[in-house]
C-alpha cells in the first residue's frame, strides 16, 4: 500500500555513503547481523506475496545488510540468493502497477510520484548491488576452482554449488531490466528528464556482463539483451558519452570482450540505427594506440575487436578504414600494422571486388591496395608474412587487378631471399597460388608463348595491311556514291511524298531482305531497293523515330541506309572489329610472356632453399618446383632434378615431400586404365631422359618405392615390356631403350618382372636388335640379372650351367663387340657381360678365364712371355688411317707390342705383332674387372654357399640323432649373406674374448672362421701368386704398363691399366702392400685428370678391403682437395665423405681441409661438404672433438684464407654444434686460443667464432672466468663488437637470471676498455718492437709483462689443456697452435 514518506533517495557513489544522514535524503539507520537476516528475510517474503512493493521503505536495511555483509560462507550466499529472488518479485510487481499510471493521460501528483521515484530507485538500487555482490562472488569462486585444479587439490571447491543456476537468472535479470527500460521512466521525473546516475545504475551490470562473461553459441541472446539496454539508454537516456568510454575501457582490459562487442556495436546498428557511437569509438581507440602503441597486450586486445568487426561488418568500417591506415600503420605495435593490414584486405575481398565499381571505389581500393604493397618490405617479419598472406588470399578469391599482379610477384620473388622462414613461405604460397590461378594459360612455356606471339603479331601486320586497302577502297566508294546520290535524291523524293507512313508484315528477315537489296543495287533497281531498305528500317523498330522526322531529314535518313548497302553491293567488308580482337590477342601473349619470364626468374632462387636447413624451405620449395614443372615453367627442370638429392636425406618427411612430388608429376594423369599406364610410362621416360647422370640412382631408389607401393602396377610393367619389345605401334627405338631402363629399375625391388619374362628378354639380348645397338645387349643382360631376388642369397636360385646355349651365345656376341673399333661405351658392355657370367652361370671363374683367354689367343700367341713384353714404338705407323678388324696386321696402332727375346728377334717380329691400343686398353679393363669380380664370388658367393652346405651337413647329423637345431644354427643363419671379410673381421673381435667352456656357438664361429680363412687365402695366395693362375701372368704385364708411361702414353691405355692395377690390389693384401707406394706415386705424379680420379675411388674401395695398410697414406686424400681441377675434388670429397661417415678413415685435424670445401667454388661440392659435415654432427661427438683442429688449422695465418671464407665456414658448422654442454666447453677453448694468438686477424676469428655460439647461464660465466685470457685483446674494435653482439643475442627473450649474468659480464667487459694513463705510458716504452705494430689498438704489456710472465701463461694453458682432455680428444691442436 503506497503510504506518504518525507524523504528523498539519493543514490551513492558508494554503498557505505547511506549510512551518514544528510537532511532529508534516506539513510540505513540499522545493520542487522547474520542471525536476524534468516527471519527478516522471511518476513519480506511474506509481504511480496501480499503484493505490496512499498515494504521496501521498512525492510531497505536488511537488503542493505545482506549486501554489505563481510562474510563469505554458504550462509551468506544463501542470504544473496533469498535477497535476489525476493526482489526480482518486488521489481516485476513494482512495475505492474507503475506501467499504467505512466502511460495514463492524467499525471501523477509530485507526492505519488516522489514516493514511486524513491521506491524505483531503491528496488533497482538494491537489485543492481546484489547482482554485482553475486557476480564477484561467483568469479572468486571460479578463481578458487581452478587454483585447486592447478595445484590438484584434492577437495573441490563448493563456491559455485552455492550459486546454483545463476546464468539463467542473470539472464532473466537483464530480460527484466530492458522491460523496465521500456517504461517512460522520465515521467517519475520534474521536468521528466531521467538521472544520469540512475541510469548509470541500470546500465552498469550490462558493462560488468561484458566484462565477465564470453561470447559463446549458447549465450548469444543474453549479450542480444545487454546492447539492447544499452541501445534503448543511448536512443532515450543520452548514454551516447558514456558508452565509448566503458566500452573503450572493457576493450583495454578484457581480451574476450572483443567478439561480444563488435556483435553488439552490429546490433545497435542494425536494430537502434546507432553509427556514431562506433566513430567515437573508432577514434577514441585511435587516439589511445597514438599515444602508447608499444603495450602488446592493448594492442592485441584492440586489433582483436578491430579485425572481429570488420569480418561481421566491413561495410561499416569502410569509412574509417583510411583513417586506421594513416593513423595505425606506423605505430610501434606489428600486431596492430598486422591488423590494419588484414582489415584492409578483408575489406577489399568483400566490399571492392565488383566489376561495376565506381571510379571513386576504384581510387579507394587501389589506396588499400598501396597500403598492402608497402608493408611487403616492413622492419617486421611478422608483418611481412601477415601482408604476404593477404596478397594470397586476395589472389585465391580473384580481388588482385591484373596491373597489380605483377607487381606483387616481383616483390615475392624478392622476398625468397628474406632471412625469416616465415616470410619465405608466405612468398612461396603466394607465388604458388598466382600461378595455379594465372589468367593466361595452363602452360606457361615461354618458347611456345613466344612462338604464338610472333605469329599473332605477323597475323595482326597482316590484317594492318588488309584494313589499309579497305580504306582505300572505301574512300573510293564513298566517292562513287556522292556522284551517285544526285540520282538517287528524286527517287527517295517520290518515294517519300507518295507513301509517307508505310506499313510493312513481318514476314521476312533481315537476311533474305539483304539478299534481295544487294543484287538489285547492282542493277541499279532504286525504286525497289528504296522500298526493300525503308522496309528493313520498319522491321528494325525505327518506324516511330522516322516519323518525327522532316521530308528533308527523312530524305538524308534514307540516303544514308542507301549508302550502307551500296559499300555491301560493292563487296566491301570491314574488318576493323577483327583487328581490335587481333591487339588483344597480341596483347594477352605479350602479357603471358612477361608472366612467364617473371615466374621463371623465381625458380633459381629456390635451389638453395631445397637443401636449406628449414623443413618449411624444403618442403614448399618442393612445392613450387613440381608446380612449375606442371606449367611448363622454363628452368624448373634443374630444380625437380636437385630434388632428388633428398632422396638420401635422413629425414623422411624431406623423403616423403620428393616421393609425393614427383608421384604428382609422373602419376597424375586424365585418364584410367591402360590410357593411365601409357601416360604414366610416357611421363616416365620422359623424365629419366632428362635427368643427369649423378641422378640415377636417386631415381632408382624413387622406383623400388613405387614399385612396392603399387603406383608402378602391373598395367604400367605391361605398357613398358611392350614399349621395350617395340609391339606398341609407334614406340621409336630411344622409347625402347628408355622403357628397358625403366624395367631394370622396377625389377631391382621385384624379380618377378624378370623372371616371369625371362625368355623373351633373352631372344632380344642375343637378337638382330643389339647388333644395330649393343647398349641394347648391355642393359638386357643388367636386367637379366634382377631375376635374383634381393631378398634372398646365394642359396635360393638356380644358375645357368656354363654350357648353357645362351652363355655360349653372349660369349660370341662378346666377342664381337670386342674387336668393333667404334663400339660405344665398352666398359659397360664388358662390366655386364661379367657380372652376368658371376651372378648368373656356375663355375663363372671357368667362363671368364676362358674368355680372357680366348682374347689373347686372337691377339698374339706368343705375345706373353714369362717377365715382361718390351714394347717398342713405331714411328713409321704411328698415324696410320683405319682399315677394317679382319686385317689385324694392318689395324692402326699408336703403340706395338713385341716379345723381346733376342733384340734380332724383336725386330724381325715387330712388323708382324702389331696391336691396336684400343684393344690393349680393352683387355686391360676386362682383367681388372675380372679380378673384382672374381674376389666378390669368393668373398660373398662361395662362401655363403659353403655355409649353407655346413647349415644342411648340420641339420642332418641333428636329425639322425632326433635332435632340433639349436643355438649354432641361429649363428649360422646370421652369417648367411655376409662376405668371408666381415666374419673374419667380426670373429677377430670374437675370438679375442675368453671363452669359459666351448658350446655350439664356438663351435660355430670356429666354422665360419675357418671358411673365411680359407677363402681368405685363395685370396691372398693363390689368385696373384699362384704360378698357375691366369692372373700370376698377367698382372706383371699391366704393371709394367704403368711403370713405363713414357713409353705407353696412350691416355685411355693408361687409364685402363691403373684402374686394373687397383683392382688387382684388393685381391691381396700382400699384393696391396708392396705397390702401395707405386700407386701413390701414380697418384702424386700423373697430370692425367682420368686416372687421378679412378686411383682415388681405388683407394677408396681399398680402404675398406685393408684399412691398415691403406692408413698412412689417408693424407693423400685430403692433398686431393687442393687440386685445381674440379672433377677431382668433387671425387675427393665423395670418396673421403663416404670413408669417414663409414669409419673406415678415423677423423682427425685434416678434417679441416674438407672444411675448406664449404667455400669451394663448385656448387656440387659445398652441397655435399655441408650435408657430410650435417651427419657427422649427429654422430656423438665426432664434429665437436675435432673443431678445435679445425679452429686452430683455419686461424693459421700461413693459410692465408680470406677473412670471409672463414667467417662462412666457421657459421655455418658452429650452427651445427647444439648441446649446452659442448658449448660451455667450447668457450673455454676458444678463449684459451687468445694468449696463443699474435695477430689481430687471429683475435677477430677467435671472437667471431664465440659470437656464433648460443649461451646459457654457465657458458656465459665461462666466459667471465677466462677474461684474462682476452682482456687486452677487446682494444681491438672488432673483437670488441662481437662480444656485443654475444650480449646483445644473449639478451634476447633470456629469463631474469641468465640476464644478471649478461650483465655482469657486460660491466666487466666494459672494465677492460678502461686503460691507466700511467700504465699505458710505461708499457709503451717497454713494447717490444714485436707488439708495435698493433701498439694503437691493442693494451700495451706493462713491465712486469715481459717474455717470461707470457711463459708462464702458456704454461698454464698446457696444465689446463691436460685437465680439459677428459672432455675433448682433440686438445692437442691448442697446445700446439702457438706456431701460428
Amino acid at each position: 500500500m503506497e503510504e506518504s514518506h518525507d524523504f528523498q533517495f539519493v543514490l551513492p557513489l558508494n554503498a557505505s555513503d547511506l549510512i551518514n544522514s544528510s537532511g532529508d535524503q534516506y539513510y540505513v539507520k540499522e545493520i542487522f547481523g547474520a542471525q536476524e537476516i534468516p527471519a527478516k528475510l522471511q518476513e519480506c517474503k511474506r509481504k511480496v506475496h501480499l503484493g505490496d512493493p512499498f515494504y521496501i521503505f521498512e525492510h531497505f536495511d536488511l537488503y542493505y545488510s545482506i549486501i554489505e555483509a563481510r562474510g563469505s560462507d554458504g550462509a551468506s550466499a544463501q542470504n544473496l540468493m533469498r535477497s535476489f529472488d525476493l526482489l526480482y518479485l518486488t521489481v516485476e510487481k513494482l512495475f505492474q502497477d507503475l506501467q499504467p499510471l505512466l502511460t495514463a493521460s492524467e499525471p501523477m501528483s509530485n507526492q505519488q510520484r516522489n514516493s514511486y521515484l524513491n521506491l524505483t530507485k531503491m528496488t533497482l538500487f538494491l537489485q543492481v548491488s546484489t547482482v554485482k555482490k553475486i557476480n564477484n562472488s561467483v568469479q572468486q569462486a571460479m578463481r578458487d576452482q581452478q587454483l585447486n585444479v592447478q595445484k590438484k587439490r584434492a577437495k573441490p571447491s563448493e563456491g559455485l554449488e552455492q550459486f546454483p543456476n545463476w546464468e539463467v537468472k542473470r539472464g532473466k535479470f537483464l530480460v527484466q531490466l530492458f522491460n523496465v527500460l521500456q517504461c517512460p521512466l522520465e515521467k517519475l521525473w520534474s521536468p521528466p528528464v531521467a538521472e544520469e546516475d540512475f541510469i548509470n545504475l541500470l546500465c552498469d551490470p550490462c558493462y560488468r556482463t561484458i566484462e565477465l562473461l564470453p561470447l559463446r553459441m549458447d549465450n548469444k541472446h543474453v549479450f542480444d539483451t545487454i546492447f539492447q539496454i544499452l541501445g534503448t539508454s543511448i536512443k532515450r537516456f543520452n548514454q551516447a558519452m558514456t558508452f565509448p568510454v566503458r566500452i573503450l575501457q572493457i576493450l583495454r582490459g578484457t581480451e574476450h570482450a572483443a567478439h561480444s562487442v563488435a556483435a553488439g556495436i552490429l546490433l545497435l546498428h542494425e536494430e537502434y540505427g546507432i553509427s556514431s557511437v562506433f566513430s567515437i569509438l573508432i577514434k577514441s581507440i585511435v587516439d589511445a594506440l597514438r599515444m602508447d602503441s608499444s603495450d602488446s597486450s592493448v594492442s592485441k586486445h584492440f586489433s582483436n575487436f578491430l579485425a572481429e568487426f570488420s569480418n561481421i561488418a566491413p561495410s561499416l568500417i569502410v569509412p574509417h578504414l583510411e583513417k586506421l591506415a594513416e593513423d595505425l600503420l606506423d605505430c610501434q605495435s606489428h600486431t596492430l600494422r598486422n591488423c590494419v593490414l588484414q582489415i584492409i584486405g578483408d575489406t577489399v575481398v568483400s566490399e571492392l571486388t565488383s566489376e561495376d565499381l565506381s571510379e571513386e571505389l576504384k581510387e579507394v581500393r587501389n589506396e588499400f591496395l598501396e597500403h598492402l604493397m608497402a608493408h611487403i618490405l616492413d622492419i617486421s617479419a611478422h608483418v611481412r608474412s601477415k601482408v604476404l598472406s593477404i596478397w594470397h588470399h586476395l589472389k585465391t578469391q580473384h580481388a588482385i587487378p591484373l596491373n597489380f599482379l605483377t607487381r606483387v610477384l616481383e616483390e615475392a620473388i624478392g622476398r625468397l631471399e628474406d632471412k625469416s622462414s616465415l616470410v619465405r613461405r608466405a612468398a612461396m604460397h603466394l607465388i604458388k597460388s598466382a600461378l595455379e590461378s594465372n589468367p593466361y594459360s595452363s602452360k606457361l612455356s615461354i618458347d611456345e608463348l613466344r612462338a604464338k606471339h610472333e605469329h599473332e603479331v605477323q597475323a595482326m601486320e597482316k590484317l594492318n595491311e588488309v584494313l589499309e586497302e579497305e580504306r582505300k577502297q572505301e574512300e573510293k566508294l564513298n566517292d562513287e556514291f556522292s556522284s551517285l546520290a544526285p540520282e538517287l535524291l528524286p527517287f527517295i523524293e517520290e518515294n517519300l511524298t507518295e507513301f509517307p507512313d508505310m506499313q510493312f508484315d513481318k514476314e521476312e528477315s533481315d537476311e533474305t531482305l539483304m539478299e534481295r537489296i544487294i543484287p538489285l543495287m547492282r542493277e541499279k533497281n532504286y525504286k525497289d531497293v528504296i522500298v526493300l531498305v525503308r522496309k528493313v528500317d520498319f522491321l528494325a523498330g525505327n518506324q516511330n523515330m522516322s516519323s518525327l522526322l522532316k521530308h528533308e531529314e527523312h530524305c538524308v535518313y534514307v540516303l544514308a541506309l542507301l549508302k550502307t548497302y551500296h559499300l555491301l553491293a560493292a563487296g566491301f567488308k570491314q574488318s576493323s572489329e577483327e583487328m581490335l580482337q587481333q591487339i588483344k590477342t597480341v596483347q594477352f601473349l605479350k602479357d603471358s610472356i612477361d608472366f612467364a619470364v617473371l615466374m621463371t626468374s623465381a625458380f633459381p632462387k629456390l635451389h638453395e632453399m631445397l637443401m636449406s636447413k628449414t623443413n618449411t624451405d624444403v618442403f614448399e620449395a618442393v612445392d613450387l618446383f613440381t608446380t612449375g614443372y606442371m606449367f611448363g615453367i622454363h628452368g624448373t627442370e634443374s630444380g625437380m632434378q636437385r630434388m632428388l638429392q633428398l632422396v638420401w636425406s635422413s629425414d623422411k618427411e624431406k623423403r616423403d615431400a620428393v616421393s609425393d612430388a614427383y608421384k604428382r608429376v609422373l602419376f597424375s594423369t586424365d585418364q584410367t586404365g591402360r590410357a593411365h599406364a601409357i601416360k604414366v610410362v610416357q611421363n616416365l621416360s620422359k623424365f629419366l631422359s632428362e635427368i643427369e647422370y649423378g641422378h640415377y640412382t636417386a631415381l632408382e631408389s624413387l622406383m623400388t618405392e613405387w614399385v612396392l607401393g603399387g603406383d608402378i602396377d602391373a598395367a604400367v610393367i605391361q605398357v613398358l615390356f611392350e614399349r621395350f619389345t617395340l609391339k606398341l605401334e609407334g614406340t621409336t627405338s630411344n622409347e625402347s631403350r628408355l622403357s628397358l631402363q625403366l624395367l631394370i629399375m622396377a625389377s631391382q625391388s621385384k624379380s618377378s618382372i624378370v623372371s616371369a619374362n625371362t625368355a623373351i628378354i633373352e631372344d632380344i639380348a642375343v637378337g638382330e636388335r643389339v647388333r644395330r645397338d649393343p647398349r641394347i645387349f648391355t642393359s638386357c643382360l643388367q636386367l637379366l640379372v634382377n631375376s635374383i631376388d634381393a631378398n634372398n642369397t646365394a642359396k635360393y636360385y638356380k644358375r645357368q650351367n656354363s654350357d648353357a646355349e645362351f652363355v655360349g651365345k653372349i660369349t660370341r656376341l662378346f666377342l664381337d663387340f670386342f674387336f668393333h673399333r667404334s663400339l660405344y661405351d665398352f666398359d659397360a658392355l664388358a662390366m655386364s657381360v661379367f657380372e652376368y657370367f658371376y651372378r648368373m652361370c656356375q663355375a663363372p671363374d671357368v667362363i671368364a678365364q676362358q674368355l680372357v683367354t680366348a682374347l689373347l689367343k686372337q691377339f698374339n700367341e706368343s705375345w706373353l712371355v714369362k717377365e715382361a713384353a718390351a714394347i717398342v714404338p713405331s714411328p713409321d705407323k704411328a698415324d696410320t688411317e683405319t682399315v677394317p678388324d679382319s686385317q689385324p696386321l694392318e689395324i692402326p696402332h699408336s703403340q706395338t707390342l713385341t716379345p723381346t727375346q733376342t733384340q734380332a728377334d724383336s725386330q724381325s717380329q715387330m712388323q708382324g705383332t702389331l696391336i691396336p691400343v684400343y684393344l690393349v686398353s680393352r683387355l686391360i679393363f676386362c682383367i681388372g674387372y675380372m679380378t673384382i669380380k672374381e674376389m666378390i664370388f669368393l668373398d660373398m658367393d662361395i662362401y655363403n654357399n659353403m655355409k649353407y652346405r655346413d647349415e644342411l651337413t648340420a641339420l642332418e647329423e641333428r636329425k639322425n640323432r632326433n635332435q632340433q637345431a639349436g643355438s649354432s644354427h641361429n649363428a649360422a643363419r646370421l652369417t648367411l649373406n655376409m662376405s668371408a671379410m666381415e666374419v673374419r673381421k667380426r670373429l677377430s673381435g670374437v675370438a679375442a674374448e675368453p671363452q669359459q667352456e666351448p658350446d655350439d656357438d664356438l663351435v660355430g664361429a670356429t666354422a665360419e672362421d675357418n671358411i673365411a680363412e680359407e677363402i681368405h687365402g685363395i685370396c691372398e695366395d693363390m689368385l696373384l701368386y699362384n704360378p698357375d693362375a691366369l692372373l700370376s701372368k698377367l698382372a706383371p704385364f699391366i704393371i709394367e704398363i704403368c711403370k713405363r708411361p713414357g713409353e705407353f702414353g696412350d691416355p685411355t691405355l693408361q687409364q685402363a691399366a691403373t684402374l686394373a692395377l687397383a683392382r688387382l690390389m684388393t685381391v691381396s693384401s700382400r699384393f696391396c702392400e708392396s705397390n702401395m707406394s707405386f700407386l701413390m706415386n701414380i697418384l702424386n705424379l700423373t697430370k692425367n685428370i682420368r686416372i687421378k680420379c679412378n686411383t682415388v675411388v681405388g683407394l677408396s674401395d681399398l680402404t675398406f678391403r685393408f684399412p691398415n695398410i691403406i692408413e698412412p697414406w689417408t693424407g693423400h686424400f685430403y692433398a686431393q682437395l687442393h687440386e685445381s681441377n674440379t672433377e677431382l675434388r668433387l671425387t675427393a670429397v665423395k670418396m673421403l665423405s663416404h670413408l669417414i661417415l663409414n669409419e673406415m678413415i678415423r677423423v682427425k685435424g685434416q678434417i679441416a681441409d674438407m672444411a675448406l670445401c664449404i667455400v669451394d667454388g663448385n656448387e656440387e661440392i659445398r652441397n655435399i661438404t655441408k650435408q657430410f659435415f650435417k651427419e657427422i654432427a649427429n654422430k656423438s661427438n665426432i664434429l665437436y672433438n675435432v673443431l678445435p683442429d679445425i679452429i686452430s688449422r683455419l686461424g693459421d695465418i700461413n693459410l692465408n684464407l680470406d677473412e670471409d671464407k672463414y667467417r662462412i665456414i666457421m657459421s655455418y658448422i658452429l650452427g651445427l654444434i647444439q648441446k649446452d654442454r659442448q658449448i660451455e666447453t667450447l668457450v673455454e677453448k676458444l678463449c684459451l686460443r687468445f694468449p696463443v694468438t699474435r695477430v689481430e686477424r687471429q683475435w677477430r676469428d677467435i671472437a667471431y667464432c664465440l659470437g656464433l655460439l648460443t649461451y646459457n647461464e654457465r657458458a656465459v660465466k665461462k666466459l667471465m672466468d677466462n677474461m684474462q685470457h682476452y682482456r687486452d685483446k677487446v682494444q681491438v674494435d672488432e673483437v670488441y663488437q662481437s662480444f656485443k653482439l654475444i650480449i646483445s643475442n644473449t639478451n634476447k627473450l633470456a629469463k631474469p637470471e641468465l640476464k644478471a649474468v649478461v650483465t655482469e659480464f657486460e660491466n666487466r667487459l666494459n672494465e677492460c676498455l678502461q686503460v691507466n694513463p700511467d700504465t699505458a705510458a710505461q708499457g709503451d716504452q717497454e713494447s717490444t718492437p714485436e707488439g708495435q705494430g698493433n701498439r694503437t689498438r691493442a693494451a700495451p704489456r706493462t713491465k712486469k709483462g715481459g717474455r717470461k710472465p707470457a711463459a708462464n701463461r702458456n704454461n698454464t694453458v698446457r696444465g689446463r689443456g691436460r685437465r680439459a682432455r677428459r672432455d675433448s680428444t682433440s686438445e692437442e691442436s691448442f697446445s700446439s697452435s702457438s706456431s701460428d
